[in-house]
């Protein structure tokens, strides 16, 4: 049965029918015609206003009850060292990967659970982004051969074990997992707790990631929740196929946040550690924001890149701002770039798009002074992102203190609806549920 209730568009015709005729009403006052008549009219506009703004009020509360959705996973598939679920709703639905073991065994629990997934992914992710770069696949095994005297074994025998898993050749799947450090990555970040928390008083962290999204690589969002036999148990928000980081939390209570940039770019060299593995390694070896700082400033780092780690023991978010040659550390009280669009803002530290971009540092600092004190995840999907607009391809706000996280990605070739991650729905975990189970799958 059809939704006979009228459009707000229709309902503001009429309002500006009713607005027309005001003119009239009140020449007909002034020319002595009986005063009821014109209080009858207006009551009738008062309601049509009533039932505007019902409607309007029942729409936004509608939509917003449908912007977040709980995880809900269901059990899919299962496999030596690792169980894949699905979570979410409608075509927002995520994939959920636990997989245990050593890196090979996981790698391969990945490849074998997402067999068909990884097959079309890799090989159009690689395709595509090489087009869109007007660079020859080459490219990316000379970025290989350069990184690979600094790139971790247990990286090597992960994606060993899911080119075997998947059918995928090697070679595919390492240039597969290399295109973020050889791309440029446009994002924005925000680390928000004390006072501009009060309300709960818990750390939140924005990682917004605005990147290609003609690409396709949502077509196959996944999070990847790990219980390593060396490490700690973390969560890899990511794509199938793809064991770097860009985007996760571990149980030490450590998430992840970055944004590309060109600044010092005359030394940027691919002689060093890709940073998708970097802020992989502070998630499954580091205990704490101290541990993690210095890891990123002691890494022989490639590109100019910005991060913000946040630690929800300590409830507080640092960012950095590195390059090859540099890794400065910033907190609320020392945050730059200061400029007319970027100040600061007491335990806030946040940056719009990148280094110094006043098109989307003063729209994030307006929205974080607006809603200063009752900053939340919540705050952040309905209103924040929507006005900043960073987030096409991915957007995950963390809970630190509560160790939750609100996952959106764009929409894919095959979907409906907004294209832009940050206007879509959210699909809200709670990581310590996750953790706990992996660490049960592990000991079975």
């Amino acid at each position: 049965m059809k939704n006979k209730s009228k459009p707000n568009s229709q309902i503001m015709r009429d309002l500006t029918r009713h607005f027309a005729g005001a003119g009239h009403w009140l020449s007909m006052l002034s020319a002595g015609i009986h005063c009821s008549h014109l209080w009858f009219h207006l009551t009738i506009v008062l309601l049509i206003f009533s039932l505007f703004f019902f409607q309007c009020t029942k729409q936004e509360s509608t939509e917003n009850a449908t912007k977040i959705v709980d995880a809900h996973p269901k059990r899919i598939a299962t496999t030596d060292n690792g169980v894949l679920e699905i979570a979410g709703k409608d075509e927002d639905q995520i994939h959920v990967l636990t997989v245990w073991g050593t890196p090979y065994e996981m790698g391969k629990a990945h490849g074998t659970l997402l067999k068909e997934q990884i097959q079309d992914h890799v090989n159009n992710m690689v395709k595509l982004m090489v087009e869109k770069s007007g660079q020859p696949v080459e490219a990316l095994d000379h970025v290989f051969a350069e990184t690979k005297p600094f790139i971790p074994q247990h990286f090597l025998e992960e994606m060993q074990g899911l080119s075997d898993g998947s059918g995928v050749p090697l070679q595919e799947i390492i240039r597969a997992n290399l295109i973020g450090e050889a791309g440029e990555w446009h994002c924005s970040l925000f680390g928000a707790w004390g006072k501009a928390t009060a309300a709960d008083g818990h750390l939140y962290q924005l990682r917004s990631l605005d990147y290609e999204t003609g690409a396709n690589i949502q077509k196959y969002p996944l999070v990847v929740v790990y219980q390593p036999d060396d490490g700690i148990p973390f969560a890899n928000i990511t794509w199938a196929g793809v064991v770097g980081c860009i985007s996760g939390i571990s149980q030490e209570q450590l998430a992840i946040s970055e944004i590309g940039d060109d600044y010092h770019k005359e030394s940027d060299t691919f002689a060093g550690i890709p940073f998708m593995f970097l802020l992989r390694d502070i998630l499954q070896f580091d205990t704490s924001l101290d541990e993690a700082i210095s890891r990123v400033c002691s890494a022989n780092r490639t590109t100019s890149l910005m991060y913000g780690i946040g630690d929800g023991e300590l409830g507080e978010l640092r960012g950095l701002q590195t390059s090859h040659i540099a890794c400065n550390v910033f907190s609320p009280q020392n945050l730059e770039p200061l400029t007319k669009a970027h100040k600061r803002i007491d335990d806030v530290v946040y940056w719009g798009m990148s280094w110094d971009v006043p098109d989307y540092d003063g729209p994030l600092h307006d929205k974080l002074v607006e809603h200063y004190g009752s900053i939340n995840a919540e705050v952040t999907i309905k209103d924040i992102l929507p006005f900043v607009r960073t987030g096409s391809l991915q957007t995950v706000v963390y809970d630190l203190t509560a160790m939750r996280i609100w996952v959106a990605n764009a929409r894919a070739d095959h979907e409906s609806g907004p294209l832009d991650a940050f206007d879509r729905q959210y699909v809200k975990f709670d990581m310590a549920e996750f953790f706990d189970t992996a660490d049960s799958l592990a000991k079975q």
